[in-house]
């Protein structure tokens, strides 16, 4: 009966997708959901040949833009972002869901924060509906869901304290937003990742984002994730790292 009213919401908010608040994607015109038992990890091959070194043997370093036509040639459907630094890092996932806009995907980002960084980032207005107010019943889910004011993304904030990611109420989120969706990004607190196994599936990839001259935040989060089992990692250069000079500019995402 839940998987019925899970379809039934994903569906109604595909309309709200498709009635111009996003832009459905070509890629995804008769989307079917992959098999759980497919594989949909972003491969190596699924990364650009040129892209920066990266901190450990196997580890893959990218730009938002790379991490993007990796994610064309995947079945990968959510990524959960952590963020290497308190500085950029924290809007690796604004970074990501604008650039996933950009390139004609629908893309929604759930802030698991409880910060209010991405909320500014994205000119989402102080006392704005969010998570808390839809597990309270005060709001239905497309008024929880906003528009980034620079972007093409979708936003969901968590009001209040940051929700649990395994709660009732952000599981029916997600499970509505993969099937209204292309691209999910959770933004989680690094310091949260206890909670990262509700969050992972065989369409889930995790990225670390954060800044080229932070090495040591990377690896503490890259020991970190493997000490859970996590082994394939991908790690996002900022993008205000490089236009302060330390890899060489890219053009505009």
């Amino acid at each position: 009966m839940m998987g019925a009213g899970i379809h039934a919401l994903g569906a109604s908010l595909g309309d709200f997708v498709a009635r111009g608040l996003a832009r459905p994607s070509a890629r995804f015109a008769n989307r079917t959901v992959p098999s759980r038992t497919a594989s949909a990890a972003l491969m190596p091959h699924d990364i650009p040949a040129d892209a920066p070194a990266a901190p450990r043997h196997g580890d893959e370093v990218v730009t938002s833009r790379e991490l993007v036509m990796a994610l064309h040639r995947s079945a990968i459907g959510r990524l959960v972002m952590l963020s290497a630094d308190g500085g950029e890092g924290g809007l690796g996932g604004v970074e990501l869901g604008r650039a996933i806009a950009r390139a004609g995907m629908s893309c929604i980002l759930i802030d698991l924060t409880g910060e209010e960084r991405i909320a500014a980032e994205t000119g989402i207005a102080p006392g704005s509906p969010g998570l808390h107010e839809f597990a309270e019943n005060l709001a239905p889910l497309g008024e929880i869901i906003h528009r980034d004011s620079r972007g093409g993304c979708h936003v969901v904030l968590a009001t209040g304290a940051a929700p649990q990611p395994d709660s009732p109420d952000v599981t029916l989120v997600l499970a509505a937003c993969a099937e209204a969706y292309d691209c999910t990004i959770v933004a989680l607190d690094a310091r949260r990742m206890d909670d990262l196994p509700s969050l992972l599936d065989e369409e889930t990839a995790i990225v670390v984002a954060g800044q080229a001259a932070t090495p040591d935040g990377y690896a503490t989060i890259a020991g970190d994730l493997r000490a859970l089992g996590v082994d394939d990692l991908i790690f996002m250069q900022c993008a205000a790292t490089r236009r302060a000079g330390r890899r060489a500019p890219d053009k505009p995402d």
